[in-house]
């Protein structure tokens, strides 16, 4: 594998080209197996992540949306704040030694952001204790009505109020976002130790070796460097954990033009079999993990283009067209009843076959 290959070789790992993602043994729906493969799928446009998540379900799944929602109402996959302080899907049995891992942490580095909007530990005490309440009796709350329980320690008067209260608790893994509202891009809260009765249960090293196998497998070749930002966890223990699946042989090392990756030891061979069709055109939500899961996306993202991206790097992702496993443009729907469905901003350059974007729009999850 050359430098050239790593682009293809991520979209195969992540399962957009070649057969879906598998859990054998576990009794996950395909769309489960998806993210427990990927580990964490970035969140923040919940929309955008359910039609990542099914992009990855294979072409015979038109109802790929539909099947992600079943797969989070029915409990296995949740959303919560488990890296980096930013929203993620990931499954319910894991949402526990994942937050093991992230969740003091970031409650460390949120403390002066709760501190300026007035929280103390006290009110989060309270308000754990009116969201249990709330929730036993009245089931799954939206963010409002969730708000509204929270009524008597103020919460709601300021956003930041508001948020920080609601994502410690989060982080505290006391609530998690479970199920779906219907007709709406968008969750409700429960307890986790009510929507999850069964958690999977590691120690320490246990889980960053378990993270770290699923980052390799599903997002390789990767550096250390990707992991550590990935994670948002120390670069000296991810590199242990690394070389843990290294030593068990589920995970392999390689050169590739000078620098250290780390990917599946059958890698190698899946690319030889799809590397062909990894340079077809494919239309992705703006946060898509094979943009956003790497500290360096350069073999996928110019970086000459990432502002076209990320316009005023304020974090918000645009839809982006790969096509010979490059991002060549973005992309949107077109808002007319006629004419083309999808809407391309070619970066300067850089050529997109419009036809094969109309071509791949009719049978994409955002579209159907």
């Amino acid at each position: 594998m050359d430098a050239h290959q790593i682009s293809a070789a991520r979209l195969i790992s992540q399962g957009l080209v070649g057969p879906p993602p598998s859990s054998p043994g576990t009794g996950l729906s395909p769309a489960g197996a998806v993210v427990e493969h990927l580990g964490c799928v970035q969140a923040q446009a919940l929309g955008g992540a359910l039609v990542s998540v099914a992009l990855r379900l294979g072409p015979d799944l038109t109802a790929g949306v539909a099947a992600v929602r079943t797969a989070i109402d029915s409990g296995e996959i949740v959303r919560s704040w488990t890296q980096r302080g930013t929203i993620h899907l990931t499954t319910a049995k894991d949402i526990g030694w994942i937050l093991g891992l992230t969740g003091a942490r970031t409650m460390k580095s949120t403390a002066k952001r709760r501190e300026h909007f007035g929280i103390t530990d006290a009110m989060l005490d309270t308000a754990a204790e009116l969201a249990t309440a709330a929730i036993r009796e009245r089931g799954p709350l939206t963010r409002d009505e969730l708000l509204d329980a929270f009524a008597p320690i103020g919460a709601g008067d300021e956003y930041g109020h508001a948020r920080y209260l609601i994502t410690s608790l989060a982080l505290q893994n006391i609530i998690v976002q479970a199920p779906m509202i219907e007709g709406k891009d968008d969750m409700k809260y429960v307890l986790t130790a009510d929507w999850v009765p069964t958690p999977a249960k590691l120690d320490a090293d246990a889980a960053d070796h378990e993270w770290m196998r699923r980052f390799v497998t599903s997002h390789g070749p990767v550096t250390v460097d990707d992991a550590a930002r990935w994670t948002g966890l120390p670069k000296t223990r991810m590199r242990k954990a690394i070389q843990a699946g290294v030593d068990a042989g589920e995970i392999v090392s390689s050169d590739i033009d000078g620098t250290a990756y780390v990917h599946a030891p059958d890698l190698e061979g899946r690319l030889a079999e799809w590397e062909a069709a990894a340079q077809e055109t494919m239309l992705l939500p703006g946060f898509d993990e094979i943009i956003l899961g790497y500290k360096d996306r350069s073999a996928t993202l110019d970086p000459v283009h990432e502002k076209l991206v990320v316009p005023g790097g304020n974090g918000m992702f645009k839809n982006t067209v790969l096509t010979g496993t490059r991002a060549r443009a973005t992309w949107k729907r077109s808002p007319r009843k006629t004419g083309p469905r999808v809407l391309v901003d070619t970066f300067p350059g850089e050529r997109v076959d419009l036809e094969a974007v109309e071509s791949v729009s009719a049978t994409h999850s955002a579209f159907v």
